[in-house]
């Protein structure tokens, strides 16, 4: 198994994870609103703990939508261009934009994770208060996630007919 194949099976394992957090989340919306709107007692918590779980998904779902081309691109004129000049691109955009930023976002988002872990911060939109560390933790995983991913995408784009590094 090469490089890439090896990417793209953690990141679409992760992918299929975090689509499974919509079932929580949609749980908690639906106590939420039952709650709410049937028994007159909203809840206190649902708020952060639904914005907590979409974080997640959101985070961690990044990579696999990156695999499966599902993120929006406005790319009219480069389709229009000779398919050799599109990849050389679209290389380039990974080497100068995509992989710096995603290689920095995860490095600045593991410091930002390590102060919260370290100063004890609290989080809380509401009444119920939860350690930031335990939702800000995504934004590094799902910034290394994709970092290796636009790696697989890179290797794809230069590898088009399946063989890949090992």
């Amino acid at each position: 198994m090469g490089i890439s194949n090896f990417i793209d099976k953690i990141n679409k394992f992760i992918g299929y994870l975090s689509a499974l957090v919509c079932i929580p989340l949609t749980l908690v919306i639906v106590f939420e609103i039952s709650m709410r709107y049937f028994f007159n007692k909203p809840t206190e918590w649902v708020y952060d703990v639904s914005w907590m779980l979409f974080a997640a998904m959101f985070l961690l779902g990044g990579a696999y939508t990156l695999q499966e081309e599902r993120h929006v691109r406005v790319d009219i004129i480069v389709r229009v261009l000779p398919l050799k000049l599109q990849k050389t691109i679209e290389i380039l955009f990974y080497f100068i934009l995509f992989l710096p930023m995603t290689l920095v976002l995860a490095w600045k988002g593991f410091d930002f994770t390590l102060v919260a872990w370290r100063a004890g911060e609290m989080l809380s939109t509401t009444l119920f208060v939860f350690p930031a560390w335990a939702t800000k933790i995504f934004i590094p995983i799902g910034f290394s996630l994709l970092f290796l991913q636009g790696i697989a995408q890179v290797i794809k784009i230069i590898r088009p007919s399946g063989e890949d590094v090992k």
